[in-house]
């Protein structure tokens, strides 16, 4: 579809007040946006930007955070995660694992397991308090993966309400986000508006489960990361 059959389907949406959700539980708001819209996967064919959007749909009473994408940082390998989990993982008694790391990075300060974030010109890198490390994202890899992940954005917000103990949606805001800019985007991890989440362990056999390093942000600061917006409702 072209961006301004899109816009009209969102109107309609719109109009339509509070709908039932299709799916009970968090996941319940992208599954009836995407059922409205008549579309099976969370993107967009919208040939006027000649790219596919990625879409993205929060409660506007929501606090919780957007992950954009998952990067590991560099250098790659497991020595890499083993030197996090030796050095700043911790251990729990009702589990198997020796160590585990759910982490989540910010710039203004260190955190729990004494680890912050540092953005510097070419590279946004992880600091251990106390302890010399070397482990960084490259500007560029980032760049790569952003323009990949997300050429385009369409967030949609919705107020909510109960009805008979039932979520409904109300659809009545959104915009198209175009134009990634990284100095906004560093910007924003300056001002812990942007967020980086650790999620790894050992396994009983001395392995590593690296569930993804996630990059995530703030809903309602999402548009800094992007010179161009436009109001579609």
């Amino acid at each position: 579809m072209n961006l301004k059959t899109f816009q009209k389907k969102l109107q309609e949406i719109k109009k339509q007040g509070f709908v039932k959700t299709h799916r009970r539980g968090d996941t319940g708001i992208g599954k009836t946006l995407e059922d409205l819209l008549g579309i099976k996967e969370n993107n967009i064919p919208l040939p006027d930007i000649g790219e596919v959007a990625e879409l993205k749909s929060y409660r506007k009473n929501a606090k919780s955070m957007m992950t954009l994408f998952t990067l590991e940082p560099l250098p790659n390998g497991g020595d890499r995660d083993r030197l996090l989990l030796d050095n700043f993982g911790y251990s729990r008694r009702d589990n198997q694992r020796s160590k585990e790391l759910h982490s989540t990075l910010s710039c203004k300060k260190y955190n729990n397991q004494n680890l912050k974030l540092s953005v510097e010109k070419n590279k946004i890198r992880v600091k251990g308090k106390g302890k010399r490390i070397n482990i960084f994202w490259d500007v560029e890899l980032v760049k790569n993966k952003f323009n990949k992940k997300l050429p385009a954005l369409v967030y949609v917000l919705a107020d909510t309400k109960i009805i008979k103990e039932i979520e409904h949606f109300h659809f009545n805001e959104a915009y198209l986000l175009e134009d990634f800019d990284f100095e906004l985007f560093k910007k924003r991890i300056r001002a812990d508006d942007i967020v980086i989440d650790f999620r790894m362990y050992y396994h009983p056999n001395g392995s590593v489960r690296n569930h993804g390093t996630g990059f995530r942000v703030k809903i309602k600061k999402l548009d800094n990361c992007f010179s161009k917006r436009i109001k579609l409702i």
